[in-house]
């Protein structure tokens, strides 16, 4: 059975799907480490301010990749909606 490739647009969507999701983890992240905090779990909080940082880089990156190639793409004439 052959599956139809998804659209350019739809890959757009789903990568802004992603990034959403980054960014709910993000805002989560304070409260974890609250809640670390009070069980005084340090390795717990290294590992939840490694994962901070690791999505203070991605979350720009993967917006403005998107950003980009969003601006320049015309889904309609590329046959790409």
């Amino acid at each position: 059975m052959r599956v139809e490739p998804e659209s350019l647009y739809e890959r757009f969507s789903r990568l802004r799907t992603v990034v959403s999701t980054w960014e709910i983890r993000y805002n989560q992240l304070p409260a974890q480490v609250l809640a670390h905090f009070d069980a005084a779990d340090l390795d717990s909080i290294a590992g939840l301010m490694v994962e901070k940082r690791r999505l203070e880089v991605l979350i720009p990156e993967l917006q403005d990749f998107i950003r980009k190639w969003e601006e320049n793409a015309d889904f309609e004439r590329d046959g790409l909606f």
